[in-house]
C-alpha cells in the first residue's frame, strides 16, 4: 500500500509536467492544488509528497483525457538511472534474480504506486504488481506508465532482450491495454489478482552485464538508509522541521506550528515526547542546520540574521552560540580557514 506523504524526489513530477506541456496544457495547471512550485521542480534534490505527485497525474489525466495510450507514451521515458541509487543496485546486481529481487524489495524508491514482488513456481517465474490501493481516475494511466517503463528499460539494465511467457492484466484493465501489448510476443491473459510479467524461471540465473557484488552491496546498503530516511521523515518531528524549513522564521513558535499542523499546542508536544524530542531540539537543530548552510555562501552575521527571521546580529548570535557554542562570525572564520 504507498503512502500519501511518502516522499520522492522532484524528479518524476519535472518530467511529467513536461510532458503535459507537450500535449497543450501549462504548468500552472498541471500543478494546480499540488502545493508544488515551478521553482521546486528545479531544485536539486528536492522532494515532494507521493500525495502530491498523485495530485499532479490526476491534472494531466482531466486535461489531457483519459485516453488508452497516454501512458504508454511517458513510460519509457523512466530510464533506471533516474531512480538514482535504486536503479544503479539493479544494474550491479550479479544475478538477474538478485536484480529483480532488490527491485521489489526497494520497490518504493521508485515512481511507481504499486507494490512489487517476485514469485517462482515450478519452471516460471512470476514478477508482480499490485496496484489495488491505487485511485480508480489515475489507474490504467499509472499501470500503462509502469508497463511501457518496465519494458523499455529492460533491455537497459539487463542488455538482453526479454521473452515473456505471458502478460496478465487484472482490475478489468485488459481491453484498455491489450491494443497497445499486440506487439509484443507473449501471450496476454486477464488475472483474477495482480498484473505480472511472466519469465522462463532460468533467466533468473543469468549474470547482469555490469555486475559488480561489492557495488551491489554498498548500493542496497545505501538503498535500506534512504528508505529508512524517508519513512523516518514520515513522523511528526519531520513534519515539523519540514514546516521550518519551508517558513525559514526563527520566531515561528509551537503555537503557529501546531495551528499548520491541525493540532493543540499540547498534542505537539506529547507526540515529539513520545519521539524523544521536543519542539526546542528540532527547532534548534533546523535553524542551527541552515544558519550553518547561510554562513558556509559567505553571507554577512547579520544578512543571516534576517534571512532568519531575527531583529538583528545580537539575537541570532545568542542563539546561534546555543546551538553550536562559538558565535557565527568564528564560526564562518573556521569555515574560512578550512
Amino acid at each position: 500500500m504507498f503512502s500519501p506523504e511518502a516522499l520522492r524526489p522532484v524528479t518524476s513530477a519535472a518530467l511529467l509536467v513536461g510532458f503535459a506541456a507537450e500535449h497543450g496544457v501549462a504548468a500552472e495547471v498541471t500543478l494546480s492544488g499540488t502545493g508544488i512550485t515551478a521553482e521546486r521542480l528545479s531544485e536539486q534534490d528536492a522532494e515532494i509528497t507521493a500525495g502530491q505527485e498523485l495530485e499532479l497525474v490526476r491534472n494531466i489525466v482531466r486535461a489531457v483525457g483519459d485516453r488508452p495510450g497516454l501512458g504508454f507514451e511517458v513510460g519509457p521515458r523512466y530510464r533506471a538511472a533516474m531512480h538514482g541509487i535504486w536503479g544503479y543496485a539493479l544494474i550491479s546486481s550479479p544475478t538477474v534474480g538478485q536484480a529483480v529481487a532488490i527491485a521489489a524489495r526497494y520497490f518504493a524508491l521508485s515512481y511507481s504506486y504499486s507494490s512489487a514482488g517476485l514469485e517462482i513456481s515450478g519452471d516460471e517465474a512470476r514478477i508482480w504488481l499490485d496496484d489495488s490501493d491505487v485511485p480508480q481516475d489515475v489507474r490504467g494511466f499509472l499501470l500503462e506508465r509502469d508497463l511501457s517503463g518496465t519494458m523499455a528499460n529492460w533491455l537497459e539494465v539487463f542488455q538482453q532482450p526479454l521473452t515473456f511467457r505471458r502478460i496478465e492484466i487484472a482490475a478489468g484493465l485488459l481491453p484498455r491495454l491489450q491494443p497497445f501489448l499486440a506487439n509484443v510476443d507473449a501471450e496476454i491473459v486477464e488475472s483474477v489478482t495482480t498484473h505480472a510479467f511472466v519469465v522462463d524461471a532460468s533467466v533468473l540465473a543469468q549474470p547482469m552485464p555490469a555486475a559488480s557484488p561489492e557495488t551491489a552491496r554498498l548500493l542496497e546498503q545505501q538503498c535500506a538508509a534512504l528508505l529508512h530516511r524517508r519513512v523516518q521523515r514520515h513522523r511528526l518531528a519531520g513534519e515539523v522541521r519540514d514546516l521550518l524549513v519551508r517558513r525559514g522564521q526563527a520566531s515561528l513558535g509551537q503555537p503557529e506550528v501546531a495551528a499548520a499542523l491541525h493540532m493543540s499546542v499540547r498534542t505537539l508536544r506529547r507526540r515529539l515526547a513520545e519521539e524523544g524530542t521536543s519542539f526546542r531540539e528540532v527547532s534548534a537543530e533546523t535553524f542551527g542546520m541552515l544558519a550553518e548552510e547561510l554562513l558556509a555562501t559567505g553571507l554577512p552575521v547579520e544578512q543571516v540574521a534576517y534571512r532568519l527571521g531575527y531583529a538583528g546580529a545580537p539575537s541570532f548570535t545568542t542563539a546561534f552560540k546555543q546551538w553550536r557554542g562559538v558565535t557565527p562570525g568564528r564560526f564562518a572564520q573556521s569555515l574560512g580557514r578550512r
